[in-house]
């Protein structure tokens, strides 16, 4: 069996580089042209929300959630 903290690691790192490379990107280029103002401050919402995310997770890890 793996050390759950070198597990949480490799998870973590894994997950930071989706939401760099995939998430991210993807919630930014999003054609927003036609929506509302509310919806595209909600759309970009989710953002911090992948972020909050992932500091929540590296926390997790550690002990200190």
């Amino acid at each position: 069996m793996t050390n759950p903290m070198v597990s949480g690691i490799i998870s973590i790192t894994l997950g930071v580089i989706m939401l760099a490379n995939v998430f991210i990107p993807v919630v930014k280029g999003t054609n927003t042209t036609t929506w509302t103002a509310g919806e595209v401050a909600l759309w970009g919402v989710l953002t911090l929300g992948g972020i909050i995310g992932i500091v929540y997770g590296t926390f997790a890890i550690f002990g200190l959630a």
